[in-house]
């Protein structure tokens, strides 16, 4: 439980009317370097609006520089503002508000500098204050000083270099507000509430997990919005319910931030991988599939493996064309809802990999997922695959590796995933898994591959992708699966034997539709 500080708060009626006691702490709290650890979904960013909105009107030209994961989130950040002014009568005060945008100076993975457009919201009073509101661009509040608040701050891609930049704003008489619910033990933000619980870093400390904001009152201010009667008991079960996991309670809503995982390699390190180039890619969601090539049940086989191989010779043409010799990982999904099906095509270079070309589907159409493997391992001029056989792999697997005998091999998850994933891990590490800049979804699926080390070797499993929702690492494991070709596999110069010139007079036969 959280120990409140004496204060008196109950001389502001609008305090107690409309704030839990942990929320009214965070409001008077001046410190210069304020920290809460917190659950999920307990009003803190609300009590910080109007904290903010508050403190612009006691003091004249004093900026907030408020900075969260996403635009979206900063635009409702400066909405709540607002309607604070507005319950309290201060609407007159405002004198504009909107979106702006500004050229800053950034850097590139190499550290080479650029100028980028960063967009952002604002709020200007009467006395020359302002609240503006970022995204997560950690360049973007450099050329301002004022005030800062860091909210959700662990779950900060680039959390390192957003520190840097907003704890130098401070400098002239600021402070600095960090909130965030925890998001592992290999974060920014984990680091400091060590510190602040040991006594260290000068932080004002709050630790605040969803029990304790329902014993102050949370589930009270919820049954009275809602109009329901739920009970403290049937509310918290509610919570470990939706939480399915122990670890992700214990996490989300209980501030034990999991030590179990972390990820396979820090951002910082997957950006060293990234390059600004772009690649060939194509998702195609379940309806698509039947849209573009018609109902399996309806179609002669033959007529539908030739509209399937058209489809991929002419939406991939530059890697088709390219002589050069590739490697290819399939990570099997066949789910019109769940994960992805993911062909992964990277080109050897003379230090690593680099990725070439991307197909991602979500389908339960086995016959599309085996014939557009098949048609990259066919008009790939040299090409080396492997793909995941674990349960619904099997067959497909099985399949292709009698098609392309020497060219593609099947990979047991099971007995293998150990060797893969530390694989991966070694290549990430040392920047040899090269990727766009141009598809920060990519990034973020490698990002969110797990590592655990117990009883002698490495358990990988695979977490959220923020960027993209129908991904749980299956792009990530489909780029292992292509390096384990690429150490595995033989190269052969061709299907079947055929000719480079061979396959020119194919790839133009499949190409005409004929």
């Amino acid at each position: 439980m959280i120990v409140l500080p004496s204060i008196q708060i109950d001389d502001d009626p609008s305090l107690s009317r409309y704030f839990l006691p942990y929320q009214r702490v965070w409001i008077e709290d001046d410190a210069v370097m304020r920290l809460a650890e917190k659950s999920v979904r307990i009003g803190w960013t609300f009590c910080d609006a109007f904290k903010n909105v508050r403190k612009r009107l006691r003091h004249a030209r004093r900026d907030y520089l408020f900075a969260t994961k996403d635009q979206q989130s900063a635009i409702e950040y400066l909405e709540q503002c607002r309607r604070f002014a507005e319950m309290f009568d201060f609407t007159r005060s405002i004198v504009s508000h909107g979106m702006d945008s500004m050229n800053v100076e950034a850097k590139d993975d190499r550290g080479k500098s650029y100028m980028e457009e960063v967009k952002f919201g604002y709020i200007k009073f009467d006395n020359g204050s302002r609240i503006i509101a970022f995204s997560a661009n950690p360049y973007a509040m450099a050329v301002f000083g004022g005030d800062v608040g860091l909210d959700e701050f662990a779950k900060h891609q680039r959390a390192e270099k957003l520190w840097e930049t907003a704890q130098g704003r401070i400098t002239w008489g600021y402070d600095i507000g960090v909130w965030s619910a925890h998001d592992g033990t290999d974060t920014l933000f984990y680091q400091f509430a060590r510190e602040a619980m040991a006594g260290k870093g000068g932080w004002s400390h709050y630790k605040v997990t969803m029990e304790d904001a329902v014993e102050q009152g949370l589930l009270d201010k919820i049954n009275a919005i809602s109009g329901k009667n739920t009970t403290r008991e049937q509310f918290i079960a509610d919570c470990k319910n939706r939480a399915r996991l122990p670890e992700i309670y214990e996490q989300a809503y209980n501030c034990n931030p999991s030590g179990s995982t972390s990820a396979i390699v820090s951002w910082a390190t997957i950006c060293m991988n990234r390059k600004d180039y772009e690649i060939e890619r194509v998702h195609l969601e379940a309806h698509q599939v039947t849209e573009l090539f018609g109902d399996f049940e309806r179609w002669s086989a033959e007529a539908r493996e030739r509209k399937i191989r058209t489809f991929i010779c002419d939406n991939f043409p530059k890697v088709l064309a390219n002589p050069e010799r590739y490697q290819l990982g399939f990570d099997v999904a066949a789910s019109g809802e769940g994960d992805l099906a993911a062909i992964y095509i990277e080109r050897k270079e003379l230090v690593g990999s680099r990725l070439e070309a991307l197909l991602t589907c979500r389908t339960s159409d086995w016959h599309f997922l085996k014939h557009a493997l098949w048609a990259f391992m066919k008009h790939l001029t040299a090409v080396s695959g492997a793909g995941d056989e674990t349960g619904l792999g099997r067959q497909i697997c099985w399949e292709t590796e009698k098609e392309f005998p020497g060219q593609f091999e099947p990979v047991n998850f099971a007995s293998k995933k150990h060797d893969l994933g530390h694989g991966l891990m070694n290549e990430l590490s040392v920047g040899e898994k090269i990727i766009p800049t141009t598809h920060d979804d990519i990034a973020q699926d490698y990002f969110s591959l797990r590592k655990n080390y117990g009883n002698g070797r490495w358990i990988f499993t695979a977490g959220r992708n923020n960027l993209n929702a129908a991904s749980h690492g299956d792009i990530a494991w489909a780029g292992a699966l292509a390096s384990h070709a690429a150490k595995n596999q033989v190269y052969s110069g061709g299907y079947q034997g055929l000719s480079e010139r061979g396959h020119s007079r194919e790839r133009h036969r499949i190409g005409s539709g004929l």
